[in-house]
């Protein structure tokens, strides 16, 4: 029971997160997209060795996530039901409120999506806007085709650096949400993002090679 309770909200934030599969309605491409954009983006994304994403949403919801490499991510969610999971390749670690770690093993997701932003629905096109300014700098500015865990697709308007294309920051609102999410995106390549497991804890069996893990869009 507290393996699937551990999965079902790992794979809640997960559908959320960058490079995984976001388990949500089949989204309506953006009409006016670029694709150089949105190649630029994805490979600035990609090509970082980690950063870390800050979302804050109704009801006091928090996330902290922090991307390391491939195959190494930590979520650390807050408001009323905090819990903190790991994943380093097959293995995942999770905990809630503060509690003892359970370490689980989970099928590899390979990352084969485009569109790597936060929410970004996978294989649409970003559509450019208006630069924006922030004190003295010049940020560019995207809309996109956003989806979530459950809720219809909505929009999301991000910043972004002119000059090396890492997303800033991005307003996401989805259908069914009364408010917008707040996302931000920071630390990037930076080594205090390591993703290790929990000290003292067992790494998990692997799970039996005949079980296929989920795939992600092509």
């Amino acid at each position: 029971m507290r393996r699937r309770l551990a999965l079902a909200a790992l794979a809640a934030v997960l559908a959320l997160a960058p490079g995984v599969p976001a388990f949500a309605a089949d989204p309506t491409p953006a009409p006016s997209g670029d694709p150089l954009l949105t190649a630029k983006i994805d490979a600035a994304i990609a090509n970082a060795t980690s950063y870390r994403i800050a979302v804050a949403g109704p009801a006091g919801l928090t996330l902290d996530i922090r991307e390391f490499g491939p195959d190494r991510v930590k979520i650390s969610t807050g408001g009323a039901t905090p819990s903190e999971s790991i994943v380093v390749g097959t293995s995942m670690y999770y905990r809630a409120g503060g509690g003892e770690w359970k370490a689980y093993p989970v099928p590899p997701v390979p990352r084969m999506r485009r569109n790597r932003l936060y929410m970004g629905a996978p294989d649409t096109l970003l559509e450019p806007l208006a630069d924006r300014s922030e004190g003295a700098e010049t940020l560019g500015a995207f809309r996109a085709v956003a989806a979530g865990n459950g809720l219809l697709p909505g929009t999301m308007d991000c910043t972004y650096d002119k000059f090396t294309y890492r997303p800033r920051a991005c307003s996401v609102l989805l259908r069914g949400m009364g408010s917008p999410l707040q996302v931000s995106y920071a630390g990037w390549d930076d080594p205090a993002n390591a993703v290790e497991p929990p000290s003292g804890v067992a790494a998990p069996l692997p799970l039996p090679s005949a079980s296929p893990g989920p795939r992600a869009p092509n």
